[in-house]
């Protein structure tokens, strides 16, 4: 019997958490691969898991049996059978533009029924053997451990097991199997549940009829709140830089699991006092890297083995802390339930309060505050020693006060004082030590004291955010569903003219998405500058179409940034960008911020929406093709899959001339995606040539305004890549090692990575 429950739970726990990667990836086209598709999947789906958990709790406390063996198993074939009917539609172009509204409604057409009857399996199954009858049935707590056993085997399986082998639509109808098979074992459990009502038995009620307060609740949900919060702000800080694709969800995910795991099957009290001092130690971590904002700079490696170890010890502090709470069997239902409500409204917070608040990611920092407020905080009034309170006393307020002091004295007197003793290049390293390190290290002396350790991590994590928010040199600041957006203007001297030179760039996260240098007595148009610069490969190849176009050329773009390509074009020419962030739109098309669009030649329009499907609908339209198709669409530093298929490609050369040109931007930090395009274009017969500006081939004098950057252009024409070649584009023999092609289907971005 027991192993019976095991496998019925076990494999709800593996149809619910690998249902959320596949529907999440295949919502991910629409939103041209925004890691906020998955934030707003897992506001989704935690709020239904919350319904489940609310569903459970009525049918056990309020359901007699025998309704339950009939109405609930009912329940379940509708929602196989809306699984098998649902699929996922073609959106409106629109759709991306404000998409939370319509991508919960396709969460809940697809996936919403369906998995609103599994979420509410973890508490059922608990219940239902808790009315068997067998020895273990007074605690049944064992079955959570099982279950998020098979939520981590559910979750570790797509990325390393589904994903790269399975179609997408396989994918959901083996899903779909496993679901069938679940309603038959969901109905032989209730089946072994002893005859009555649903309220228990006798001795339920006689033995464990004890109330639960109203802060004993909040208490439940605070403890759930802060892995959830953490979990999604950590899944959202490392996937805004590197890409935006399962492995990345999953990871987080597998960890937050493995945390409730482990602290359900372990002796939750040691756990709790064995925890203090690692997640104090995790946040110092946290902290500082924030403080220095390492992350577009650190390797892919460290980042995320910072963020798994700041994880992993805050959801092992918060689930320990949940499950040595945890009541006895008569309040089961209700426990999970209060405790799906925090984990709901940390998606809720992340989700939805975040982004219309906040305009940068400083949900991240108020997790990291969460976190050390889990830290038990100390009753000063009950100890009974004068000095044990006379000390407690210090630790929670003059530490947080010298660190306060600190950063004050260090914001006014550094730069005078490190002046005066003439070592100016130290200035940034000291007052890094007062203004970070050090209240950092303070929080090693109040580990003993979550109030204490909130006050000093306070400091420093406060301190970064307003320098941030007060930093002159950002002109606008926006944050949309695709990243935060910032204008900021850097000052150089410019080492010809000796001048003091502003250059203006358009931040999307920590990727530069566009740069103008800002002269007021500039005659004429912009000259393209960073990736677009004139002699890097975006230029060379807009030079060597033109010249083959002397009377004139179309260019479609997708991906818009500042719109520097258009700055190219000549009076003849024609230009059409599709942006799907209405936020890089509004700012790319304002003069006062980039006048790359105000001051363009020829002609040119702007469309909002998805690249891929405004392209399609173009194609469905018959209209002109174009001679140049520049695929440049870039969400912060990650690559938006969907526009790297074979399908993808094969709409790109329908939309071009028959002598025409795709360009793809391929600059990357951490993926090398030459293989994977070369693959692309041999599978369309097409000629392969790319060209990789590097650093060192700047000019020293332009350094400062030109990016290095990877650009590959695919043509089917000879005379094409000939000229390109003149142009200085080098044709690619052959990859440097082979990749599986993707297609809409299939993607695995694991073999890209370096």
């Amino acid at each position: 019997m027991v192993l019976y429950f095991i496998a019925t739970v076990f494999l709800s726990a593996t149809l619910l958490f690998s249902v959320q990667p596949m529907v999440a990836k295949s919502l991910l086209p629409v939103f041209g691969g925004s890691s906020s598709v998955w934030t707003t999947c897992m506001l989704f789906y935690q709020t239904v898991l919350l319904l489940g958990y609310l569903y459970a709790h009525f049918v056990m406390k309020r359901v007699p049996r025998k309704v339950q063996l009939v109405g609930h198993v009912a329940m379940l074939v509708v929602a196989l059978v809306a699984g098998v009917l649902y699929d996922t539609p073609t959106p409106p172009p629109e759709a991306s533009t404000f998409p939370v509204p319509w991508l919960i409604l396709q969460l809940l057409l697809v996936s919403g029924l369906p998995f609103f009857m599994i979420s509410s399996a973890g508490p059922l199954v608990q219940g239902w053997f808790a009315r068997t009858g067998h020895a273990r049935a007074h605690d049944p707590y064992f079955l959570y451990a099982a279950s998020n056993a098979g939520s981590l085997i559910g979750l570790l399986a797509y990325p390393f097991v589904i994903e790269p082998m399975i179609g997408l639509d396989t994918q959901r109808m083996v899903w779909l199997g496993g679901f069938g098979l679940f309603v038959v074992l969901s109905a032989g459990a209730i089946m072994m549940t002893r005859s009555g009502s649903g309220e228990g038995s006798k001795e339920d009620e006689s033995t464990e009829n004890d109330s639960i307060s109203w802060k004993r609740r909040l208490r439940w949900m605070f403890y759930a709140f802060v892995p959830s919060t953490m979990l999604l702000g950590v899944t959202s800080h490392i996937s805004m830089d590197i890409a935006s694709f399962p492995m990345l969800w999953v990871l987080p995910l597998a960890v937050y699991l493995v945390t409730m795991i482990i602290a359900f099957a372990v002796n939750a009290e040691r756990l709790v006092d064995s925890m203090r001092k690692p997640v104090v130690a995790a946040l110092i971590g946290a902290g500082v890297l924030v403080a220095i904002r390492i992350q577009s700079i650190a390797s892919i490696e460290a980042v995320i083995a910072v963020q798994m170890i700041l994880l992993t010890t805050v959801g092992l502090l918060g689930h320990g802390m949940l499950s040595a709470d945890r009541p006895r069997v008569s309040h089961l239902t209700e426990f999970y339930l209060v405790m799906s409500i925090g984990g709901a409204l940390g998606g809720f917070f992340n989700g939805i309060v975040a982004p219309l608040v906040f305009q940068t990611t400083w949900e991240y920092q108020i997790a990291l505050l969460c976190a050390a407020a889990l830290l038990p905080w100390r009753t000063i009034s009950t100890i009974s020693e004068p000095k044990d309170r006379k000390r407690a006393k210090l630790v929670r307020y003059a530490l947080p006060f010298v660190s306060l002091v600190l950063v004050v004295l260090s914001g006014m007197m550094a730069s005078q004082l490190i002046r005066a003793v003439g070592l100016m290049e130290w200035t940034p390293i000291i007052i890094f030590v007062l203004m970070v390190l050090i209240p950092m290290l303070l929080l090693i002396l109040s580990w003993r004291d979550g109030l204490a350790s909130v006050l000093l991590l306070l400091v420093p994590v406060g301190v970064s955010a307003i320098e941030e928010f007060a930093d002159p040199n950002t002109l606008y600041r926006e944050r949309t569903f695709y990243g935060v957006l910032s204008v900021v203007d850097k000052g150089y001297v410019d080492p010809v003219t000796l001048e003091w030179t502003v250059i203006r760039s358009l931040q999307h996260g920590t990727t530069d998405h566009g740069i103008e240098v800002i002269d007021p007595d500039r005659i004429g148009p912009a000259v393209p500058q960073g990736y677009y610069n004139p002699m890097g490969p975006c230029g060379m190849t807009v030079r060597a179409v033109q010249g083959m176009r002397p009377l004139g050329m179309r260019v479609g773009a997708v991906g818009l940034g500042t719109g520097a390509v258009a700055a190219f074009n000549r009076e003849t020419d024609l230009i059409n960008y599709f942006e799907i962030d209405p936020g890089v739109a509004d700012i790319a098309q304002d003069p006062e911020y980039f006048s790359y669009l105000t001051d363009a030649q020829g002609e040119l329009s702007v469309e909002l929406g998805d690249g891929r499907l405004l392209l399609e609908q173009e194609r469905t339209r018959g209209e002109e093709p174009y001679d140049l198709l520049i695929i440049d669409a870039f969400s912060s530093d990650s690559i938006p899959v969907h526009l790297l298929t074979q399908e993808a490609v094969g709409l790109y050369f329908d939309r071009i001339t028959d002598d025409g040109v795709v360009l793809i931007h391929i600059s990357n930090r951490h993926l090398n995606l030459h293989p994977l395009v070369f693959r692309l274009g041999d599978a369309h017969e097409s000629i392969v040539l790319y060209r990789d500006q590097l650093m060192s081939e700047i000019d020293e004098n332009q350094r400062q305004y030109w990016l290095p950057s990877t650009w590959m252009a695919l043509t089917k024409n000879r005379e094409t890549a000939v000229a390109l070649s003149r142009a200085g584009m080098q044709v690619m023999e052959q990859p440097e090692f082979d990749v599986r092609i993707w297609t809409d289907q299939y993607s695995n971005i694991l073999p890209l990575f370096e």
